[in-house]
């Protein structure tokens, strides 16, 4: 409703400045006498006209002709539309003309950069996703195979969520492209790190597939368990390590 009444007030702003613009007609008269810068309203035997100062009647008879100055089309209607508006209106758009068109001018500017801001809000992060899942779906068909190797733990462990060090930089570098995303910010560290519960993203864990990433499609082969197993992160052969170095100085303690 506010759109539609904002909308009707600017043609009409715009519909009577246009016409302010109009030129005078001129009437000569038969005794020579000439009367510039007046508005002209035909009734009948008599001419209506209309200056700026003041506002009297003709009769044709005395008229010898009349110039018209301003155009035969549109405007002629704007101006004959602008005739009908009581004197103080038709100059105050005169005088003010600079200043309507000013403000005008402002107004058309602020409704521009509203229309922008609002498709902005609405489009931006749009387009954002859509780099973002640009970026996530060719980082998934670049993988090396450290990073095959991490996506693999997911079905060795036959889970949607594992525990990883975030501060490993294999797994880090696959949470900043989108492949991984962490379910929380706390967790606890351990030897490899600060570890927190990790997902495969819903973008990459439609483009990921067993064979892509190295899996064997026959899990009970030995060999390939045994070539899976060698494989495996980085990061857990550490941990592996490190907590069979914490076994073997608690069993020279004792």
């Amino acid at each position: 409703m506010k759109f539609r009444l904002f909308t009707c007030t600017f043609f009409f702003i715009l519909f009577a400045l246009s016409a302010a613009l109009v030129q005078a007609d001129i009437i000569i008269l038969k005794n020579g006498g000439v009367i510039e810068e007046v508005t002209i309203q035909d009734e009948g035997d008599t001419l209506y006209c209309e200056s700026a100062e003041r506002t009297y009647y003709i009769n044709k008879n005395t008229v010898e002709s009349i110039i018209r100055t301003g155009p035969e089309t549109f405007f002629e209607r704007a101006k004959d539309f602008v005739i009908s508006l009581p004197q103080q209106t038709r100059l105050f758009v005169k005088n003010y003309f600079a200043f309507a068109a000013t403000v005008l001018g402002i107004l058309i500017l602020l409704l521009a950069l509203l229309v922008f801001k609002a498709l902005w809000v609405n489009i931006s992060p749009i387009f954002k996703a859509r780099t973002r899942r640009r970026d996530v779906i060719k980082a998934v068909k670049q993988l090396d195979p450290d990073e095959k190797s991490v996506l693999r733990e997911f079905y060795i462990q036959q889970a949607n969520t594992l525990e990883m060090p975030v501060e490993d930089v294999v797994v880090s570098g696959l949470i900043k492209k989108g492949i991984l995303q962490t379910t929380r910010d706390k967790g606890q560290y351990s030897a490899g790190g600060l570890l927190l519960p990790v997902i495969v993203s819903t973008v990459a864990i439609k483009h990921i597939k067993p064979r892509k990433i190295g899996m064997p499609s026959n899990l009970n082969d030995p060999k390939a368990r045994e070539k899976l197993s060698k494989s495996r992160p980085r990061y857990m052969y550490e941990m592996a390590g490190f907590y069979k170095s914490l076994e073997k100085k608690g069993a020279d303690r004792w």
